[in-house]
């Protein structure tokens, strides 16, 4: 049902038919102390105490999700001190950490249970395509700085990485919907129960609907759009020492836009058109974690993804992505982390005359190493992490990205961090192989002459040394203080040259 577009008669049910889910962390009757030794696994892909990282983070808990009354994750990152979030239009954002802000923030690297939402076409995320059932989701964890050493090129101001819940934590069915006068309708069906003694499973369906915003003129904006996905995820104990997950999606839609199109060759600038974009993707992956003692164990993680965008490129992008990892605690005072990486991925775009890649065809491969290892000097009181990654890639051959942490706890309510981290943003396929033309006029002896942005085969990686410092202090159980101090030296930035006039 369609309501009228007035504020009076906006109107927004919640049902919950039924939701039977199991118990979940209260985190509203935790101490401070509880709140900071939470596990998280983003600064060094273990678990740490959130008080013991040498790193500016945060992290969104299930409980923050349920109070925040955001509707999806771009939303929900608002609250994340640090980190800029922007809404262009109504299915476009812009995020990043740090600054840099922009629609394609390449210098942000975000991944969803281990898998790399990053596109390599322009750089940055397409956030519209994460459209997750919000309670499902575990935590955020937010690192802001430099995180190349661990997860590689791209990770320079910061990361995003969203760990849902495991299937036995979603036991029982849920259905939530609504509808109102910007959200014309949506919705979520989801069931999880367990199949046999060693799996649980949940599957899921979500649909929304949103009208357009008003334009700057006070018409609407041509930015309405829908999405339909399906998912499901089932966790099982293969045997004592070992785990499997597997989860998957698929969504369609559309998305309109008012898109800067070039008319002809000789149209003085590109015209703002009203264009509906249909898009679509799907993806599946396995993480299998088998434990060799108490003080060893691997992982090992294998996903494909692909979507299809039927925007100013018209591209469809697939990536198989392969990483392993092995964690060993050696003796009482060393904690080593090391692991090895292989992405392949393959895009095929059709191109405009207002924006092409050649050639339309491209692939490239990606190989990365990685070690890192944290040192006891004190134990329970002075640690220093040291590591750094090295990847290859077609564009630039090897690039390595070191770090040095250092953490001290000289009491239970103080701790002090430091740290030194080099990280590179590699080239995306519009650095170098994009054409966007702008706008033409006539020439001499009626020529046209084109305008146009090229891009540039010899593009380097955009570096970043980071220096950083940070204190936590916990005064009461219920009042903390936590600060951190960057100073970053970036190279190699992108920039817009004039070139030479040729003939085509």
């Amino acid at each position: 049902m369609l309501f009228p577009k007035k504020p009076a008669v906006a109107l927004l049910v919640l049902l919950s038919a039924f939701k039977c889910f199991s118990q979940q962390l209260d985190l509203a009757n935790k101490s401070l102390e509880d709140l900071m030794n939470i596990q998280v696994t983003s600064v060094s892909k273990k678990e740490q105490k959130l008080s013991r990282t040498a790193a500016a983070i945060f992290v969104i808990t299930s409980e923050d999700i349920a109070r925040s009354g955001a509707t999806n994750v771009p939303d929900l990152l608002r609250m994340v001190p640090g980190v800029d979030v922007a809404q262009i239009d109504a299915n476009t954002w812009a995020i990043s950490a740090r600054g840099l802000n922009g629609r394609f923030s390449n210098e942000l690297l975000v991944m969803m249970d281990g898998r790399n939402l990053y596109t390599p076409t322009f750089g940055g995320v397409l956030w519209d395509g994460i459209d997750i059932p919000l309670e499902d989701i575990d935590r955020i964890e937010v690192i802001r700085g430099p995180g190349g050493t661990i997860w590689g090129a791209n990770a320079v101001n910061g990361v995003i990485n969203i760990i849902t819940k495991k299937a036995a934590d979603t036991r029982g069915a849920m259905v939530v919907a609504g509808a109102g006068n910007l959200d014309q309708g949506f919705g979520t069906m989801q069931y999880g129960a367990g199949l046999g003694k060693n799996t649980d499973y949940r599957i899921s369906a979500n649909y929304f609907n949103q009208d357009h915003l008003p334009g700057i003129a006070g018409a609407e904006g041509a930015d309405g759009w829908h999405l339909l996905r399906g998912g499901f995820r089932s966790d099982s104990n293969l045997s004592s020492k070992d785990t499997l997950t597997t989860e998957g999606e698929v969504y369609t839609g559309a998305e309109g836009a008012l898109g800067k199109i070039l008319p002809s060759i000789t149209s003085p600038s590109r015209e703002n058109v009203a264009v509906i974009e249909n898009l679509s993707g799907g993806s599946v992956e396995a993480d299998w974690n088998h434990i060799y003692s108490d003080r060893s164990d691997s992982d090992l993680h294998i996903s494909f993804d692909r979507y299809k965008r039927d925007d100013v490129l018209t591209e469809a992008r697939d990536t198989l992505s392969i990483d392993f990892q092995h964690h060993v605690a050696w003796g009482s005072r060393q904690d080593m982390v090391w692991g090895a990486g292989y992405r392949y991925t393959v895009s095929d775009s059709e191109g405009t005359i207002s924006g092409s890649e050649t050639p339309g065809i491209q692939s490239m491969q990606l190989f990365s190493l990685f070690a890192q290892d944290e040192i006891a000097l004190l134990p329970d009181k002075l640690y220093a992490t040291v590591g750094t990654k090295i990847e290859h890639n077609i564009y630039t051959g090897f690039n390595w990205m070191p770090s040095v942490r250092v953490s001290w706890t000289p009491s239970k309510r103080h701790m002090f961090w430091a740290a030194t981290s080099r990280a590179d943003r590699t080239p995306a396929e519009s650095d170098v192989s994009v054409r966007a033309n702008v706008g033409g006029f006539p020439g001499p002896g009626g020529i046209p002459i084109l305008v146009a942005f090229i891009g540039n085969p010899h593009f380097k990686d955009e570096d970043l040394i980071a220096y950083e410092f940070g204190y936590r202090v916990a005064f009461t159980s219920h009042l903390s203080l936590d600060l951190a101090t960057f100073y970053g030296d970036y190279t190699h930035q992108k920039t817009v040259e004039p070139g030479t006039p040729f003939m085509e």
